[in-house]
C-alpha cells in the first residue's frame, strides 16, 4: 500500500509486527501516528474504537462473514479478506497456478475436456436447485462450502483456469463485449429464453 487509498476501511498491524519488524525510527513514529490519530477522532467527538479482528484463513473466518453480510457489513468496500482491488488477470494467474499446482496440468488437458468441466459446475448448481436448495444458501460438509453461489464460483474458478492454460486475455473480451452488449436493442434477436 502506498500513498493515500480510499479502496481500504481499515488498516489493521499486528502490535508483535511493529515491534520485530521496524527499525527503532519507524517503531516510534507508527506509534506517534497511532497515538495522534486517537487524539484527533477525540477531538472531532469520536469515541475511540475497538476491533475484532479475525485473520481470513481461520477455519470460522466463513461464519464471520456471514454474520456481517447479514447485518449489512459486508460488500463493496468492506470486504476485508480482499486486502485491495484484485484484477480478473490475477484472479485467472492465481486459479491456474493452483491448478497447476494441485497437478491438474501433468498431462496436457483439451479443449473439450475443460469445457465439460465448466459444464459440469453449472449441472451441480442445477441439481441443487432441483434439490430445493435457496439460490443464495451456502452450507459446508466439513470445512467444503456448497450450493448454488459456490458452485457458480467454480464454473468462474474455471472459466479463470483455461484462460490461464490458454493464454486468453478474459478481462479485455468481457469488456468488449459488455461494451457491444450495450450497444444492441432491447431484446435482440426476439427470442424466448
Amino acid at each position: 500500500m502506498s500513498g493515500t487509498s480510499t479502496q481500504y476501511k481499515y488498516a489493521v498491524v499486528k502490535i508483535a509486527d511493529i515491534d520485530t519488524l521496524l527499525p527503532e525510527d519507524e517503531r516510534q513514529s507508527m506509534y506517534h501516528l497511532l497515538n495522534r490519530i486517537s487524539e484527533l477522532r477525540e477531538a472531532n467527538g469520536k469515541k475511540y474504537n475497538q476491533y475484532i479482528v479475525v485473520n481470513s484463513d481461520e477455519p470460522y473466518a466463513h461464519d464471520i462473514v456471514g454474520i456481517l453480510k447479514k447485518n449489512g457489513h459486508w460488500g463493496p468496500g468492506n470486504n476485508a479478506l480482499l486486502p485491495h482491488p484484485i484484477s480478473i488477470q490475477q484472479l485467472i494467474n492465481e486459479a491456474h497456478q493452483n491448478a497447476i499446482d494441485k497437478g491438474w496440468y501433468d498431462e496436457p488437458r483439451t479443449f473439450g475436456e475443460v469445457i465439460a468441466l465448466i459444464h459440469s459446475e453449472l449441472s451441480e448448481a442445477l441439481e441443487d436447485h432441483r434439490n430445493g436448495r435457496g439460490f443464495t444458501e451456502v452450507w459446508y460438509e466439513g470445512d467444503k462450502p456448497c450450493g448454488i453461489p459456490t458452485e457458480l464460483a467454480d464454473v468462474v474458478i474455471r472459466i479463470f483456469d483455461v484462460c490461464g492454460y490458454l493464454g486468453i486475455d478474459l478481462e479485455t473480451a468481457i469488456l468488449e463485449k459488455m461494451t457491444y452488449n450495450a450497444s444492441r436493442p432491447r431484446r435482440h434477436g426476439g427470442k424466448k429464453l
